[in-house]
C-alpha cells in the first residue's frame, strides 16, 4: 500500500486511511455536502414525506467524515471555507470545531438568501418555554402598544364609567327606601347609620360596573388576541384591522363568556345548596360537606377553567364559530392539562399581585378626597379600576394566546404555517 507524500497527494487506493486528506473536489466545483441542498427558509436538507430529518453526519462524494486529519484540523468532510477555487462555500467550521453537514446556507442558483424565520415577531417559531410566554406577552404590549394599550384601555374605560353612572343612578333611585330603613334602624338601635347611606352609592356603583365590565371583557379579549396573533409573525396590525378581523367574534365570545359564567355559578349554587342542607340535618355533617364539597369545588374549577382556556384564541385566530370553536379549544387543551393550568395559576398571581400594588395608592388617595367630595373618590376608584383592568387583561389576554399557539407548535406543526406567513409578510419566501 503506497502512502502520500509530503505534498499531501493520497495514494492509488481510492479509500482514505485515518490521518489522509480525503479526495478533493475538481477545481470550480461543490461538493453536495449532507445532501441536497435545503429548500429556502429550512434548516439543512429537506426531509422527505414521513422520515425523520438526519441527526448524524452522512458521507458524502468527497470521502467519509475526518475528525482532525493530518495538516487539516477540524475538517469534517467536506472543504474550508476559502479554499482555492470554491469561495464563498459554508459547510466547514472556520475555527477548527467539527460541524454537522448541512446546516449551512446553501445555494440558490442565483437567488437571494434569507434567513429562516426563526423569529420574525414577539417569540421563536418553535415551542416555547415559561420565560418565553412571559417574554412574549411583554413583547406584544412593546410591538403594537397602541392596540394592546390604547384600544383595550377605550373599552375598558367606557365600560367603566357606564357601569359607575348606571350604580350612581339606580342607588339614587332606591335612596328613599335606604333613608327610610337607616331611620329604623337609628330608633330600633340607638345607634347612627348614616354610614349605610353614604356607603350605598359607592357599593352599588361597584356592583354595577363589575357586571358591565364582564360584558366588555370578551370585546378586550379579542382585540387583544387578534393583535397579539399578528405580533407572532411579526406584523404590526393598525387598530382598524384589529377591529374589522375580531368585530365577527364578540358576540360568540361573548356567549361563551356568558354560559361560562353560568356554570361556574350553578356549581357554587350546587355546592352552597348541599353545605345548607347538610347543616340543617346535623352539623357535623354540615363540616364534612362543607369542607369535601370545597374540595371538589376546587377540583372542578381547575378542570374546567383548563379545558376551556383556549376557547377564545380558537375561536379569534381560527376564525370559529361558537360551537366549532368551544369544541376546538376543548380539543386543543386535551393531554397538556397541568402545563396550561401551572402557567395559567402564576400568570394569574403574578398579575394579582400588580395590580393590588397599583390600587392600594388610589384606594389610599380616594378615601383622604371622600371627605371633601362623593364625586372625587367616585373619579378616582374609576381611574384605579380602569388602571388595574387593562394591567390585567393586557398580560392574561398575552399569555393565554401564546399557551394556544404554543399548544398547537407542539401538536400540529403550526410553526411551519407561522414561518410561511412570516416569510410571505416580509417578502422572503420561495418566488
Amino acid at each position: 500500500m503506497t502512502t502520500p507524500d509530503d505534498a499531501g497527494t493520497p495514494a492509488p487506493d481510492d479509500t482514505p486511511r485515518y490521518g489522509q486528506r480525503a479526495p478533493q473536489p475538481p477545481a470550480g466545483t461543490t461538493p453536495p455536502v449532507g445532501g441536497p441542498p435545503a429548500q429556502p427558509g429550512q434548516y439543512g436538507p429537506p426531509a422527505q414525506p414521513g422520515q425523520p430529518a438526519p441527526t448524524q453526519p452522512t458521507s458524502n462524494a468527497w470521502g467519509q467524515p475526518q475528525y482532525g486529519q493530518q495538516g487539516q484540523p477540524g475538517q469534517y468532510g467536506a472543504p474550508q471555507y476559502g479554499q482555492p477555487g470554491q469561495p464563498g462555500q459554508y459547510g466547514a467550521p472556520q475555527y477548527g470545531g467539527p460541524q454537522q453537514p448541512g446546516y449551512g446556507p446553501p445555494s440558490f442558483a442565483g437567488k437571494p438568501y434569507a434567513p429562516p424565520a426563526d423569529k420574525p415577531g414577539i417569540i421563536p417559531l418553535r415551542p416555547l418555554s415559561l420565560g418565553e410566554i412571559f417574554d412574549g406577552a411583554f413583547g406584544a404590549i412593546r410591538a403594537n402598544p397602541k392596540v394592546m394599550l390604547g384600544m383595550s384601555a377605550t373599552v375598558i374605560a367606557v365600560a367603566t364609567i357606564v357601569g359607575f353612572g348606571l350604580g350612581v343612578l339606580i342607588s339614587g333611585i332606591f335612596s328613599p327606601q335606604l333613608a327610610r330603613i337607616e331611620a329604623e334602624l337609628t330608633v330600633e338601635m340607638g345607634a347612627d347609620a348614616t354610614g349605610l347611606t353614604e356607603m350605598f352609592p359607592l357599593l352599588g356603583a361597584s356592583m354595577v360596573s363589575s357586571v358591565v365590565l364582564a360584558l366588555a371583557m370578551p370585546v378586550v379579549n379579542g382585540l387583544l388576541i387578534t393583535s397579539v396573533g399578528q405580533s407572532v409573525i411579526g406584523r404590526k396590525a393598525s387598530a382598524g384591522e384589529v377591529w374589522a378581523q375580531a368585530k365577527s367574534k364578540i358576540w360568540p365570545l361573548l356567549g361563551f363568556s356568558i354560559l361560562w359564567s353560568i356554570a361556574f355559578g350553578a356549581a357554587w349554587f350546587v355546592y352552597l345548596l348541599l353545605t345548607v342542607l347538610a347543616f340543617t340535618a346535623d352539623v357535623g355533617l354540615g363540616v364534612a360537606v362543607a369542607l369535601l364539597g370545597l374540595l371538589a369545588l376546587a377540583v372542578f374549577s381547575g378542570w374546567f377553567l383548563v379545558r376551556t382556556l383556549l376557547v377564545p384564541p380558537a375561536m379569534v385566530l381560527e376564525g370559529q364559530g361558537f360551537a366549532s370553536g368551544v369544541k376546538r379549544g376543548w380539543t386543543v387543551s386535551r393531554g397538556s392539562f397541568w402545563r396550561l393550568l401551572g402557567i395559567y395559576l402564576l400568570a394569574s398571581v403574578a398579575v394579582g399581585t400588580i395590580t393590588w400594588l397599583v390600587s392600594q395608592p388610589f384606594g389610599i388617595i380616594g378615601g383622604m378626597v371622600s371627605l371633601m367630595s362623593m364625586f372625587a373618590m367616585y373619579a378616582i376608584v374609576a381611574v384605579g379600576s380602569i388602571v388595574t383592568g387593562v394591567i390585567s387583561a393586557v398580560f392574561l389576554a398575552g399569555v393565554v394566546s401564546l399557551l394556544y399557539i404554543d399548544v398547537r407548535m407542539r401538536r400540529e406543526g403550526l410553526d411551519v404555517e407561522l414561518t410561511a406567513a412570516a416569510e410571505e409578510h416580509t417578502g422572503h419566501g420561495p418566488a
